[in-house]
């Protein structure tokens, strides 16, 4: 009898990007199989295709996508979803409550090249009014880039 474990998980951004992973594990946590699957432009297709090529060996040392492509920032969520390690700052559905703007929304601006409070800003109006949620704003813009 040979002892594995199924991972699934699949992550989106409505309207552009989205990528699915299924990971067979065996029991010392080498992979077995892994499938990826994703729909987007040419630079996340790319992205995808070299994440697929890096799927072989221990499962927790698969190397995380680097960079700060909306790509690599996608399937870097993937991977971390899909291990138990994505840890999100900031979990309530509105993040700027003063012009009533999803975290969504901001999360996607980031990810789109809104790196910096101020172009977040002015890309989705959040913090423009009473600024208290900018210190949220900023832990995301850490938490996506990968910044201490």
């Amino acid at each position: 009898m040979v002892d594995k474990h199924l991972m699934v998980c699949e992550v989106r951004w409505p309207g552009r990007e989205e990528a699915s992973l299924t990971v067979e594990l065996a029991s010392d946590g080498t992979i077995r199989r892994a499938d990826l699957y994703g729909i987007g432009g040419p630079a996340f297709l790319r992205a995808l295709c070299d994440l697929r090529a890096r799927l072989t060996g221990s499962w927790r040392e698969v190397p995380l996508p680097t960079g700060n492509h909306p790509g690599a920032l996608l399937l870097r969520e993937l991977l971390l979803k899909a291990r138990g390690e994505w840890r999100f700052p900031y979990e309530d559905e509105e993040l700027c409550h003063c012009r009533a703007v999803p975290t969504a929304v901001v999360d996607q601006a980031i990810c789109r090249g809104a790196h910096t409070p101020q172009k977040v800003s002015s890309m989705t109006s959040a913090s423009t009014a009473c600024g208290t949620c900018r210190p949220d704003v900023e832990a995301i813009i850490k938490y996506r880039l990968q910044q201490p």
